[in-house]
């Protein structure tokens, strides 16, 4: 009984240190996925914007190779995951959603190939498993992510989509819709077409809450189309802002993934947290019960033997 009781200690003891590790974490986390997100805010503004310009320009200017329409053919495709673990399914999801993308080029009559670039390890090591040509791995960006860090990844891509080695580059990532809920989506990032292009877009803004006066910006980018007095030209302007906006999208692919993981891992400290809160209570509960069960099996001894001696 004497072992069973230290055995309840040992336990209690060591489920308290894992409860104080995953606290800690939680905390961490949360403190990082509100810096994360608060940094895909900042985009907004920029991101309709650069809308209300791209949708008057697309409209003239169908031979842009960003703006060219090919088949499906040769497929380069991002796939964003993390580093480290403790974010629940977070990875797992992403991977899923690999797999259906692959299953759905296969059906297509002109498809022939498709490599990928991973940012992260976790992407790395399964599409590695799964036998996957891995263009280029890039690191987690997962400790506050700038611009700066996100440019090797869209030149990169845009070099592959520019010199014809690819006609397709798609993005796959987990989108944050609130710290509780994180959908992973699929996006073709090149080409995008005029028809597309606020999409494309407006990836950026949805399912966040806006500002009144974005939400203006908004509401007016659907009613009214601009037309614009080029300086250089027209063509010159979209040599300019189409890569910048390429560049964004993969930036905000960053942010978003970046925020998932930090939501998720959040959620999944916290769930471990309240498992631990509950195994405590469950350990305590059968260390007293037990401490309980000595105590009267140790008084009944007494009794017997006091009835034995008198």
């Amino acid at each position: 009984m004497a072992r069973s009781l230290r055995d309840f200690r040992q336990k209690i003891k060591a489920t308290k240190s894992t409860k104080q590790v995953t606290k800690a974490l939680e905390m961490v986390s949360a403190a990082k996925m509100r810096k994360a997100v608060q940094n895909a805010q900042q985009l907004r503004r920029y991101a309709l914007h650069a809308w209300s310009i791209l949708q008057s320009l697309g409209r003239a200017s169908h031979d842009h190779p960003f703006l060219a329409e090919h088949p499906v053919k040769r497929v380069l495709g991002i796939v964003f995951t993390s580093d480290r673990g403790l974010c629940g399914g977070l990875n797992a999801q992403v991977f899923r959603a690999v797999n259906q993308y692959l299953q759905g080029l296969k059906g297509l009559s002109t498809f022939e190939s498709i490599d990928f670039i991973t940012v992260g390890r976790r992407g790395h090591q399964f599409l590695t498993r799964q036998k996957q040509t891995v263009l280029a791995t890039f690191p987690a960006l997962s400790n506050h992510p700038t611009f700066k860090d996100s440019l090797p990844i869209a030149r990169l891509a845009e070099e592959s989509y520019l010199s014809d080695r690819y006609d397709h580059v798609v993005l796959i990532y987990s989108d944050f819709v609130s710290p509780m809920v994180q959908e992973t989506a699929v996006k073709v990032l090149l080409p995008f077409s005029p028809s597309e292009m606020r999409e494309m877009v407006g990836s950026i803004i949805t399912r966040k809450r806006l500002t009144k006066e974005e939400e203006e910006l908004n509401a007016q980018d659907k009613e009214d189309v601009v037309d614009y007095l080029f300086e250089p030209s027209q063509k010159e302007v979209l040599d300019a802002i189409l890569p910048q906006l390429t560049e964004i999208q993969i930036y905000q692919a960053v942010l978003e993934a970046v925020a998932s993981e930090h939501s998720a891992r959040m959620v999944a400290m916290r769930n471990a947290t309240d498992n631990a809160s509950d195994m405590i209570e469950d350990l305590t509960l059968g260390y007293n019960q037990t401490r309980q069960s000595n105590i009267t099996a140790e008084l009944a001894e007494l009794s017997a033997a006091i009835s034995v001696l008198s």
